[in-house]
Order: C-alpha cells, then sequence, then structure tokens
C-alpha cells in the first residue's frame, strides 16, 4: 500500500457462499480522489460496495485500510473485522433505503450521522448540533431543516443524506447511485455538491453509477465493471473509443462537447 492510499484491495474475490460475484480485484482508493465505480445493474457494484463498508467479508484475499493520521504522515494499515471497517465512512444510500413513514424532519436525518458518537443518556451535544447545522449549512438545507424529510423533493433528500454524512465527521463519503430517479439538472446538481465539498475538506469521494457520462468528466479514477471484467485506472485513460469498445464489447463513440468526453453507445 503506498503512502496516499487510504483502502486497497488485495487479490480479492467477492461473492456469497458458493457463488462469485467478481473476482481477483486489485486496486487502491488513495486519500482525497474522487473514485468511480461504474456498471451495469448486477455487474457487482453493490457486491463491492457491501465489501468495502465491512458488510461483506471477502472470499479470497483482503482488504487493507490505512487509518493511521495523514497530518503527521503516520501510516497504520489493518483489515476489517466482524464489527465493520476500521474507519469511519460517510455512507450517502440510495433514497429509496430510508423508510419514510416515520415523522423525521430533515435535521432529525441529518443527526442520524453523530449517531455513532451520541451519548444516549444526555442526548445530542452542543458540538453535535452544531456539526448538523454546519454540515445543513454545507448542502444549503438550512431553510428546510424543520421540514418533514418525506416531504422534500428527490434533490433535497439527497443532499439532506449528504449532510447526515458529512456531520458523521467521515473521513471517506462514499455515495450509492446518488442521482438515480433524477433529471439531468438534478444530476448535475448533485455532482457539482459533491465536488465543492471535496474541494473544501479535502475527502475522499467513493461515487457508485451505472451511468458512465456522470463520471467521465469528474472522476479522477474509475472502476469499469462489465460482465466480469474489471478495468481500473485514470479516467483519461479509461474513458477513450478503443477502451470501452473493448470493454463492452459494442462499439463505443467518445467525443468531445465544449470541451467535455461525452460517451455514445
Amino acid at each position: 500500500m503506498s503512502a496516499t492510499a487510504m483502502i486497497e484491495f488485495d487479490n480479492v474475490t467477492l461473492g456469497y457462499r458458493r457463488r462469485v460475484v467478481v473476482s481477483d480485484l486489485r486496486f487502491t482508493i488513495r486519500r482525497g480522489e474522487f473514485f468511480g465505480i461504474v456498471g451495469a445493474n448486477g455487474a457487482g457494484k453493490t457486491t463491492i460496495l457491501r465489501a468495502l463498508l465491512g458488510m461483506l467479508r471477502p472470499l479470497r484475499g483482503k482488504i487493507v485500510y490505512d487509518v493511521g493520521d495523514e497530518s503527521d504522515g503516520e501510516s497504520r494499515r489493518m483489515e476489517a473485522t466482524r464489527g465493520g471497517p476500521p474507519m469511519p465512512f460517510g455512507y450517502v444510500p440510495q433514497r429509496g433505503h430510508l423508510d419514510e413513514i416515520y415523522p423525521l424532519s430533515a435535521h432529525d436525518v441529518a443527526m442520524m450521522g453523530r449517531y455513532g458518537a451520541l451519548d444516549w443518556m444526555a442526548g445530542p451535544s452542543a458540538r453535535d448540533r452544531d456539526l448538523v447545522d454546519k454540515a445543513l449549512d454545507r448542502v444549503g438545507m438550512t431553510d428546510l431543516a424543520g421540514k418533514w424529510y418525506r416531504d422534500l423533493s428527490g434533490g433535497q433528500k439527497q443532499r439532506v443524506l449528504m449532510a447526515r454524512a458529512i456531520a458523521s465527521e467521515a473521513l471517506a463519503l462514499v455515495l450509492d447511485e446518488p442521482t438515480d430517479g433524477m433529471d439531468l439538472e438534478g444530476q448535475q446538481s448533485t455532482l457539482d455538491l459533491v465536488g465543492r465539498l471535496r474541494s473544501e475538506r479535502g475527502i475522499t469521494v467513493v461515487y457508485v453509477t451505472h451511468r458512465l457520462n456522470e463520471l467521465s468528466n469528474t472522476a479522477d479514477r474509475l472502476l469499469l465493471l462489465h460482465e466480469g471484467q474489471v478495468r481500473v485506472g485514470p479516467t483519461s485513460e479509461l474513458i477513450t473509443s478503443e477502451v470501452l469498445s473493448h470493454v463492452y464489447g459494442l462499439p463505443v463513440r467518445v467525443e468531445r462537447v465544449d470541451g467535455k468526453r461525452v460517451v455514445l453507445m
């Protein structure tokens, strides 16, 4: 593991009991980078995500986390245990994963990001409330903090879930299909917000999506999944007509429009 690597998949095979989903995963996620995981539904994105979050143990190989203090250059490598990964993640699930039957405000949902640190006898501290208020402000949801979460728009709900992740003070922000069901304006707004949070806090971003174009101009590096094939590398090297045509087994064109890559399939 290099000095800048936060997470390393070392010859990892993932699956469920005897069913292998994806094998021979060898890649790192570096501190402060925007790392995208792209693949069609059923390609294995969720399986990799579950392993990253410590919810699924590898059938073979190991996943190593560097939990050292970056400020003093200390490196401390640890593997995940049954209790989960040895480092905190700010996990932003798909919106439908939160049961909206409960009468929770946007502030209540964002406060969930502090649950791991709460003193349940005393309740949220002034610091907890301050962190949640600041997180809601960062995502532009201060004015709607008291509104019922279930009454928010899809984009607003996504911002609240991101505030929840930010409030946890995690070292990495992990987003699972964050723009699913959104129109183009909502997709771009979400990407802009992720980019701003990353630039402000230097946080590592792991972004899972089935939309290749969504990350073709934003991610530093990509992991492409297709029918058991895995390609990892800089976005500029993978988002080419030649590479994508080989990975997907069909003609793919990558054009430049207003200076940005556009994938045409």
